[in-house]
């Protein structure tokens, strides 16, 4: 006889791992939560630099590929997403930000309650720890410590005083309601070490009795009694595994697996699962579209500085010096992934909002993560100052390629298909080297690398970006929220025309928060935990 429990959470990614938590917190309810992936005990999870290892190794990543990207040079792009507890949350840059509320006012399509930044607010400081703040609009005690950097070195410095003289104003708080600006950059880390939410919500919630994880177990389908979902079927080991949900059945497996799994489970685009040989159970034509993704396109400079990861990985007993420190102290260049500093600013002073994002990083290598998955740094002391517009206005698509469950997605991401967005882009390229000219930088700079002196007219920086840029890591929208023809979800995050079954996960995010998506994905996992648990006590 099958397993049965209360509720069923796929996925133990940014969403599912807080929602599984907070679903099996009272102890009333029996919660199964399945992974796909391991179980993130590598040391390359807990030290922040270990994404460098972690985004090329399936061991950590679905290593999803995008289709040829007709903007792109007809080039595909590595889109990797995380694969273990904690999902993407144990293999990203840990980035904490929130992004600008005016974005989140936009989620409530009009009136409709529940989706405003004002009551969103409660879920941001619940989800965090930041005792460090006075501020009311931080939160202190929650599951994911919110650092400062450790690494406040002379070349990041120079950059955010170079951002202010090129136009941005200053903000030592972006995550207190205001985005706009620049500032040193905050992390989901503790002591130096990843705080991602299995470090946060499953490693306390563990030794619970009423909640089942299951890691390496790839979900192949949902099981429905008609249009009511009543459970899933499952592969663990090789065999093959059916589980029932007395309660609901809850999709969070991210921007890619979650429309995959209705898919395979019929429902989307009917002619779609018609040409796979799937029955269709309910005709969502907007199942895996709607996909956005910020494009981030990286000018590379070498620095007269020796400050760069480039360094530490170059020269074996500057390595040794950064891992003491690391360990023994739990800061240097290891406990971040690159980034240290981002400026959120505006491609024309006449904008109410900012629409570019500037951001340095610490190391340099071409085509790193983008066209390959090689490592290799450049043999100089290096930095990148990535750029990208904050609302893309492309769309994509994500749908199943084989009726296959362990097949992967086709994945078309439609990069710089919209006029808007290659205006912005090459906007921004032109504002990173305004960046590059001002006084506070230029001194520590000795050249531009790539594209270098030769790439002056906008053609040429354009095609630059199309032969460079790469994902931000920010798909979502895939299994969109809202009352639309294409929309996925209603507002309380249940499938339309089904019963027992909800999305919540960043894919059904309606727009582009301005910001990384991770820390609104947590605060997604914690309402749809709330959500659930409001229906059931009904």
């Amino acid at each position: 006889m099958p397993e049965s429990f209360d509720f069923i959470v796929v996925g133990a990614g940014s969403s599912g791992a807080p929602c599984a938590a907070r679903l099996s917190e009272s102890g009333k309810y029996s919660v199964l939560l399945l992974e796909a992936g391991g179980k993130a005990r590598h040391p390359w999870v807990n030290m922040p630099l270990g994404i460098g290892r972690m985004l090329t190794d399936p061991r950590f990543v679905w290593p999803f590929n995008t289709a040829p990207e007709p903007e792109l040079h007809n080039q595909t792009v590595f889109w990797p997403r995380g694969r273990m507890l904690g999902g993407s949350s144990s293999i990203n840059g840990m980035i904490f930000a929130r992004g600008a509320p005016y974005r989140y006012d936009e989620w409530r399509d009009g009136n409709e309650p529940g989706w405003g930044y004002d009551e969103l607010l409660p879920y941001f400081r619940k989800i965090e720890d930041r005792p460090e703040s006075q501020s009311e609009e931080r939160g202190q005690g929650g599951p994911i410590r919110v650092s400062s950097g450790n690494v406040q070195d002379p070349l990041s410095a120079a950059f955010r005083e170079a951002c202010i003289q090129a136009g941005a104003k200053p903000n030592d708080d972006y995550n207190s309601g205001d985005f706009d600006g620049a500032g040193w950059l905050q992390y989901s880390t503790k002591r130096g070490w990843r705080n991602s939410t299995h470090v946060g919500y499953l490693k306390p919630a563990k030794s619970r009795t009423n909640l089942k994880i299951e890691t390496g177990a790839l979900t192949e389908k949902i099981l429905f009694e008609g249009r009511r979902a009543t459970g899933v079927r499952y592969r663990l080991n090789g065999v093959v595994h059916e589980a029932q949900a007395r309660g609901e059945v809850v999709l969070s497996a991210g921007p890619m697996n979650s429309p995959k799994l209705l898919e395979l489970s019929g429902i989307g685009g009917g002619a779609l699962l018609q040409s796979h040989g799937i029955p269709v159970l309910q005709d969502l034509a907007g199942v895996g579209e709607n996909l956005q993704d910020h494009l981030q396109t990286r000018i590379t400079f070498e620095a007269t500085l020796k400050v760069t990861i480039n360094d530490i990985i170059n020269n074996r007993w500057r390595g040794a010096a950064a891992l003491a420190q690391w360990l023994t102290k739990g800061d240097g260049l290891l406990s971040i992934s690159s980034a240290t500093v981002h400026a959120i600013m505006r491609s024309t002073p006449d904008l109410v909002h900012p629409d570019l994002k500037l951001q340095i990083m610490l190391v340099s290598g071409k085509d790193r993560y983008a066209r390959n998955r090689k490592l290799g740094v450049d043999q100089f002391p290096g930095f990148n100052i990535g750029v990208f517009p904050l609302y893309p206005e492309s769309r994509g698509s994500t749908h199943i390629n084989s009726p296959d469950p362990a097949a992967d997605p086709l994945i078309h991401a439609n990069y710089l298909s919209h006029p808007q967005d290659r205006e912005k882009t090459l906007a921004g390229l032109k504002l990173v080297r305004k960046v590059a000219s001002q006084p506070a930088i230029k001194p520590l700079i000795v050249r531009e690398v790539r594209p270098g002196s030769e790439a002056e007219s906008d053609e040429a920086l354009m095609d630059y970006a199309r032969r460079s840029g790469q994902t931000s890591w920010h798909p979502i929208s895939s299994c969109r929220m809202g009352r639309g023809a294409m929309d996925v979800v209603d507002f309380e995050l249940k499938v339309r025309c089904t019963e027992n079954l909800r999305v919540i996960d960043s894919s059904i995010m309606p727009n582009m928060p301005t910001s990384n998506t991770n820390a609104p994905s947590i605060v997604i996992g914690e309402k749809g935990a709330d959500l659930i648990l409001a229906d059931a006590q009904a």
